[in-house]
């Protein structure tokens, strides 16, 4: 948010505010007490929009991959020479293996993103190892 005040906004008791996370330029004249009073709720619902703008691009960018075929092929470039920007995540088993994840950093330069708190427990097979696994984690490029 940014927050202009300028001789005639004194004046008038105003100030003139921006809100930046939306993309388009739209200043509104708000009264300096009305906007003293409401900025911790401006502030929050900056905070929950761009929350919500985060979560629904990661969710959007995050492939169940179950397959090690399936995992190198979402990751390897079209264009070995000028490899694109590869934005996403896979959601994969993993046995938890430094080596595995050793292996696929040196293939694919990708490496364990997170390993989610709240992730939900259930059987399955490394991506890379085949190996048991417990849980599956989010595996993404670093740039």
């Amino acid at each position: 948010m940014r927050v202009e005040v300028g001789p005639r906004d004194i004046d008038s008791n105003q100030v003139c505010v921006y809100r930046r996370d939306k993309g388009v330029k739209e200043k509104e004249f708000v009264p300096t007490q009305e906007f003293i009073g409401g900025i911790a709720s401006r502030l929050q619902e900056i905070q929950d929009a761009l929350l919500a703008r985060a979560t629904a691009f990661r969710d959007e960018n995050t492939k169940r991959i179950d397959t090690r075929d399936d995992f190198y092929a979402y990751f390897t470039p079209r264009n070995a020479d000028k490899p694109e920007i590869h934005g996403g995540f896979a959601d994969s088993h993993w046995c938890g293996s430094g080596e595995c994840e050793a292996q696929i950093k040196e293939d694919l330069r990708v490496t364990v993103r997170c390993i989610p708190f709240n992730a939900v427990r259930e059987s399955g097979a490394c991506v890379h190892c085949g190996n048991p696994s417990e849980r599956r984690v989010l595996f993404g490029k670093s740039y």
